[in-house]
């Protein structure tokens, strides 16, 4: 009797622990995000390039041919992060995982220009 009431005890101790994590690496996020990380670059690169937030998401959207980023707002977590060359610009990119419905977002973030352009490489 002891060893299903330790059995039991534990059982609802571990979901709670699990959530408990995931909500301390959680955090509110309300931002503009794209579906892939190419989109993401090609959003901060309109942004970079004095295009208002909106504006840079339709433009995204016209290379796209539908809308692959926009405003989101919810709790997330990084599932993600990573450091992107692309055309001599460098990238932090950062994918992040809503609990709300588990969507995947990415955003990019220019980091520097690097003097001589190479092709797409990845750190």
């Amino acid at each position: 009797m002891i060893v299903a009431i330790l059995v039991a005890s534990a059982a609802m101790t571990f979901p709670v622990a699990a959530r408990q994590a995931r909500d301390t690496d959680s955090f509110a996020v309300n931002a503009y995000l794209c579906e892939t990380a190419d989109y993401a670059m090609d959003f901060a690169t309109a942004v970079a390039n004095d295009a208002e937030e909106e504006y840079a998401k339709d433009i995204v959207g016209r290379i796209a041919k539908r809308e692959v980023c926009g405003r989101y707002i919810g709790v997330a977590a990084i599932q993600e992060q990573k450091v992107v060359i692309n055309s001599g610009i460098m990238y932090r990119l950062t994918a992040f995982r809503f609990h709300e419905d588990g969507r995947l977002a990415w955003i990019a973030e220019r980091v520097f220009a690097i003097d001589q352009p190479s092709s797409s490489w990845h750190l």
